[in-house]
């Protein structure tokens, strides 16, 4: 539903981008062609097509740094596993295992990016965006299971 408002919200845009430079014409007198009318059009698509994808590339960045922090994190677990007691090492190992699942799931949903259509984008971000916050979660509850440094 949310993304057939944003959707509405861009061709109301676009048609009032349209429509800027025929009410100017009018005042200045000049006569306006359908030529003039659809290259704006034209402009006014590119324009958000581009900024879409500038919302996508910097989507990306920010969840692939995150991926990469998260990554470092499991890391440094597994290397803190052996210090350990015998009956919490199983249980630990387990976690790990679950946050290694969820970073892959997130990581699936952030290539998904790549591939996302103006009108799929709201919904890739979305389920990017629960996917992180999940792992970020399991993260947190992985790590309740060391003491604190």
């Amino acid at each position: 539903m949310m993304s057939h408002i944003l959707i509405f919200l861009r061709i109301v845009g676009i048609g009032l981008l349209t429509l800027l430079p025929v009410t100017e014409s009018w005042a200045s007198d000049k006569p306006v062609t359908g030529d003039k009318v659809v290259r704006e059009a034209q402009e006014a698509v590119t324009a958000s097509k581009d900024y879409t994808i500038q919302q996508k590339d910097a989507f990306q960045r920010k969840i692939q740094k995150e991926l990469d922090e998260i990554q470092v994190h499991i890391m440094q677990l597994r290397g803190q596993v052996t210090h350990a007691s015998a009956e919490g090492r199983a249980d630990i190992q387990k976690a790990i295992g679950e946050l290694e699942k969820k970073k892959d799931q997130a990581n699936k949903k952030a290539q998904d990016i790549h591939s996302a259509t103006a009108a799929s984008w709201d919904q890739v971000k979305s389920k990017t965006a629960a996917a992180m916050d999940d792992l970020r979660d399991s993260l947190t509850k992985t790590l309740s299971h060391f003491p604190s440094r």
